[in-house]
Order: structure tokens, then sequence, then C-alpha cells
């Protein structure tokens, strides 16, 4: 009896707690963005150049955008470093400033 009556407190107090508002702290976070406007078609090749000039290290460009199949191009291997591949209007990559981790984005001033 007393193992029964322990259950059903636990299954109360279980329940109870589901019950409560979901709490999202520390699930969001902001991420550092840098948008490049470029006049001309530019390879990533040369975006890197430009990055790095700006003081950019571990620069990650991807030959494919992020998608929700794919969300981290930049992470495989297979599609970085294309250095004669276009800079795409839209988020191109990776790269980090001063010790933070910057999305990179691309727009082209027509």
């Amino acid at each position: 009896m007393r193992f029964r009556a322990s259950a059903a407190v636990l299954a109360v107090t279980s329940m109870l707690g589901l019950v409560q508002p979901a709490v999202a702290s520390g699930l969001i976070s902001t991420s550092n963005a840098v948008m490049v406007s470029l006049k001309e078609i530019e390879s990533q090749g040369q975006l890197a150049k430009d990055l790095a000039a700006g003081g950019y290290t571990h620069i990650l460009l991807s030959s494919v955008a992020a998608t929700r199949e794919n969300p981290h191009p930049e992470l495989n291997p297979s599609l970085v470093n294309q250095p004669n591949e276009p800079a795409r209007t839209g988020w191109n990559g990776t790269a980090v400033k001063d010790g933070e981790t910057y999305q990179i984005y691309v727009s082209y001033d027509r």
C-alpha cells in the first residue's frame, strides 16, 4: 500500500510539473552578423581576402546556401574553400573576429 501511495504522489507531482509554463531562459541566443556590400560580382576567394584584410580569421565560405536540411554547410569540408565560386546574395558563411563568430551576408549594389 505504501508503494502505491508513493507512486500516486509522484505521478501527481510529475503531472503538475508538466502544467507549468515553459521557460525559454538560455534557449535563445543572438548571432553576430556582418553585411558586405559589393558593387560587382565577386568570387568567394576575393571576399575571403577582403574579410581577412578587415581582421577576420577562420573564414568559412560555403559554395551552397544554408537550408533546413543543411543548416550549416560551412561545416562540410567539401562545400568550403572554393575560391572561384561567386559570392551569393545573402548568407555566405562564417568568420571569426575578436573571438566572436560572425555570419557573413553579401548584398550587391546595382
